[in-house]
């Protein structure tokens, strides 16, 4: 019958634990790499004793319990494959458990072999400039340099503890996410990103062969927070802005153009911003090879469109920078009126992160602002089909993406449906 014992030599403090595997004529012993107070400890149980002044006894008694399990599971998966049963099989078999890198045989610990946050260092420094995404694509400086402020973000939840890649399992990313929620404030999508990225160098650790807790991948709940749409313009906002006489101001104007081709376009502002020229515009037509996808796009002129080219004799408006940009079309929203209250998320420089709150429309309002508002006044005017096309997106559930209606949007163009169909109906009623 096979036994296992775990045993502590001598009374010095603190001493090693060490595991004895018996089983017919194997009888092999080896150190588990563990220490304890040998006045903690109680040979006959071959654990820790019931004493309260074991910090997390239960928790540890619970521990060398698994670790025996473990062993005698290897033994018969060992006997199976036909290994030698000896020292350095059960000192291995314990290293395993306990998740210690191949590297400490040889005395060379390497860091990121056991912490999370050396890991991630690591890996970001030796392994993201060859890491591919795709096709002869690799991992951008803009994702590179996101990884790096949710690293930022660690140091601060850890406090400076050293966990290790092992230690993150479910219960530490539960933690995590309720630190994010209460003390951090962040809402449910950048949780799940957050989370996403803590996770994201988990996989990375496993593929650099480093063992990882068996449960960092469960399901974790992250509190549904109240539903907040991106803002867009409505036509008549639209109408609103590109009637605003900013004749006085050439910066204001130029801007306020470019936004009105943006918004009519349904281009990014990579594209409408930056790399849109008079060459690209022909027959009455907008054709350009996007900046993101490399997909060519086909969109017809908007008459504000034709009325900017017009105006400027057939030249595009001068172009700034995307910074200025988006500061000052929230100058020319707010010129506008289009100023009534919303649920939002505006940036906090001070905290540097986005804060939710109700805020006046026009401080909500981007460059991102233009591409959603073309998909969304035009969405379930044409077909899902021609939008798709439109826009350049690969299928009809990126282009829905974008769509930003409003319950009450909804219900008003529900409204006016039924307004025009039911014009000449008259009630019963007197």
């Amino acid at each position: 019958m096979a036994k296992i014992k775990l045993l502590v030599r001598g009374k010095q403090n603190p001493s090693t634990i060490h595991i004895r595997f018996y089983h017919g004529n194997i009888d092999v012993s080896g150190k588990t790499g563990l220490l304890v107070d040998p006045d903690h400890w109680d040979p006959k149980a071959s654990n820790y004793k019931n004493v309260s002044a074991i910090k997390d006894r239960d928790k540890k008694h619970l521990d060398l319990e698994k670790l025996k399990l473990h062993v005698l599971e290897a033994y018969n998966d060992a006997y199976r494959f036909g290994e030698v049963i000896n020292k350095p099989w059960l000192e291995k078999t314990v290293k395993e458990y306990y998740g210690r890198p191949v590297q400490e045989e040889k005395g060379k610990i390497e860091p990121h072999l056991i912490y999370y946050l050396q890991f991630a260092e690591w890996w970001l420094e030796n392994k993201a400039p060859i890491w591919k995404t795709g096709k002869n694509k690799f991992l951008s400086k803009r994702a590179i340099s996101q990884y790096e402020s949710f690293l930022q973000m660690w140091r601060r939840f850890s406090s400076g503890k050293k966990l290790t890649i092992k230690s993150i399992d479910s219960l530490l990313i539960d933690k995590f996410v309720t630190w994010l929620e209460d003390v951090e404030g962040y809402a449910e999508n950048t949780i799940k990103r957050h989370i996403g990225r803590l996770r994201f160098f988990l996989h990375r650790a496993e593929t650099e062969g480093v063992k990882t807790s068996d449960s960092y991948n469960d399901r974790v709940y992250v509190s549904k927070g109240e539903e907040i749409i991106d803002p867009v313009l409505s036509e008549d906002e639209i109408n609103r802005v590109f009637g605003l006489d900013l004749s006085g101001d050439i910066k204001l104007e130029s801007i306020r153009d470019n936004a009105i081709i943006g918004l009519w376009s349904g281009l990014r502002i990579s594209d409408f911003n930056h790399q849109l020229d008079v060459d690209h515009i022909k027959d009455g037509y907008i054709r350009i090879k996007t900046t993101k996808t490399g997909s060519w796009v086909v969109v017809p002129l908007h008459p504000h469109v034709k009325s900017i080219l017009k105006k400027r004799g057939g030249f595009l408006p001068p172009k700034y920078n995307d910074a200025y940009f988006n500061k000052h079309i929230k100058t020319i929203c707010k010129l506008a009126d289009i100023d009534n209250i919303m649920r939002g998320r505006l940036y906090d420089g001070f905290k540097k992160r986005a804060i939710e709150g109700d805020y006046p429309k026009y401080k909500l309002i981007s460059s991102h602002a233009c591409r959603r508002s073309f998909t969304t006044n035009l969405y379930g005017v044409i077909p899902d089909s021609d939008l798709t096309t439109l826009g350049g997106w690969a299928n009809q559930e990126m282009m829905r993406h974008y769509v930003k209606k409003t319950k009450q949007q909804s219900a008003d163009n529900l409204k006016k449906a039924w307004d025009k169909k039911y014009s000449n109906f008259k009630t019963s009623q007197q």
